[in-house]
């Protein structure tokens, strides 16, 4: 009986929030997908004019990385005329002596490079690294669209009045935000993420098209330089990482949202900014800049800071689970100013 409550509680809000937010939240990662679907299927479509080429490149590749080495062998016919030699006005031997006969055979065999290895422990595959890639850039949209989102979700109807309709509605405040929450750091990633992995998909299969298309093995140029394990790991790990840490982040920007009377986006940024001066003014420390980096979705050199941006899967064990914990109470306290703020504030 309370599953079915919450779900007629929760279901409307959701359907609002993403009706209202439709474009940034649904139609923006599909036409992004699109695009990038539309411009691989064209470039392989025009794969025609480029099958010999890049054929010979990949050959080329193959055979300077393999344990054969490459060969390379020069003919020069011994009766060829000689006419056009130069002769020495000294009165030396010419060119078409035997000391300056060049026909015969030449070869040039040099030694093989080692070829590079992708399957050693802890090593990432190449493709693994352009997926990846492809992926973040999707985050970065996320990251942009969650921000203007909560910013302006709890802002726009105050300055329009149209909070006075919501107030109308059987919705407490408390439901409207965890609705907003929801849509914030579960229905906006799953869709961004599924837009992610649907490129990815697409890519793939279209760079084997590619191979194939060009005589080569599929399976072995594409196939076996992806590590489907450490992709998924890494892109799936990274986006619940990125929602459980940067949790108060959404918090403060949806408490901004419900206070500000005139720029959130300066109320959001002025007041973390000023205490971070005051802190290093009067204490000479740096842990409230500190903390609230920590807390914003970043790609740092240790795998363990990363929020999001990973290469492999992240390393559950060495994050700081005490700092997510610290950042989810002080979230808790940000949601639960921001319902008494939408509770009392009615204009802007």
């Amino acid at each position: 009986m309370m599953t079915e409550y919450t779900k007629t509680r929760y279901l409307p809000l959701l359907r609002r929030e993403l009706q209202e937010y439709r474009n940034s939240l649904v139609l923006a990662p599909v036409l992004i997908a699109g695009s990038f679907v539309l411009l691989l299927l064209v470039s392989v479509l025009l794969t025609n004019s480029l099958t010999i080429v890049g054929s010979s490149v990949v050959e080329i590749l193959g055979d300077n990385s393999s344990s054969r080495g490459i060969n390379i062998t020069v003919s020069i016919d011994k009766e060829q005329p000689t006419d056009y030699l130069v002769k020495d006005e000294g009165g030396g031997e010419d060119a078409s002596s035997p000391e300056w006969n060049f026909g015969r055979d030449w070869t040039f065999n040099p030694k093989p490079r080692a070829r590079a290895s992708f399957d050693t422990a802890g090593a990432t595959r190449p493709i693994n690294t352009v997926l990846n890639g492809l992926h973040w850039f999707f985050l970065l949209i996320l990251l942009a669209t969650s921000i203007n989102y909560l910013l302006g979700t709890l802002y726009q109807d105050r300055r329009d009045g149209s909070i006075l309709f919501w107030k109308s509605m059987p919705v407490d405040e408390k439901s409207e935000i965890v609705a907003k929450l929801i849509t914030v750091c579960v229905l906006a990633p799953g869709v961004y993420v599924l837009a992610s992995l649907f490129t990815q998909l697409c890519s793939v299969l279209l760079s084997m098209l590619a191979v194939w298309r060009m005589d080569l093995s599929p399976a072995e140029l594409v196939l076996d330089n992806i590590d489907v394990a450490d992709l998924l790991g890494a892109q799936l790990g990274g986006i619940l990482i990125w929602v459980l840490w940067t949790l108060p982040l959404y918090a403060w920007l949806l408490l901004c949202s419900a206070a500000a009377k005139r720029s959130p986006i300066m109320l959001a940024v002025a007041i973390p900014l000023a205490l971070v001066v005051m802190e290093q003014l009067f204490l000479g420390s740096d842990h409230l800049s500190s903390a609230i980096a920590a807390h914003l979705p970043q790609r740092s050199n240790d795998e363990a800071a990363s929020l999001g941006f990973y290469f492999t899967p992240p390393d559950w064990r060495a994050l700081d689970y005490a700092g997510m914990l610290a950042g989810l109470l002080l979230a808790t306290l940000f949601l639960y100013a921001a319902v008494r703020l939408r509770k009392y504030r009615l204009e802007v």
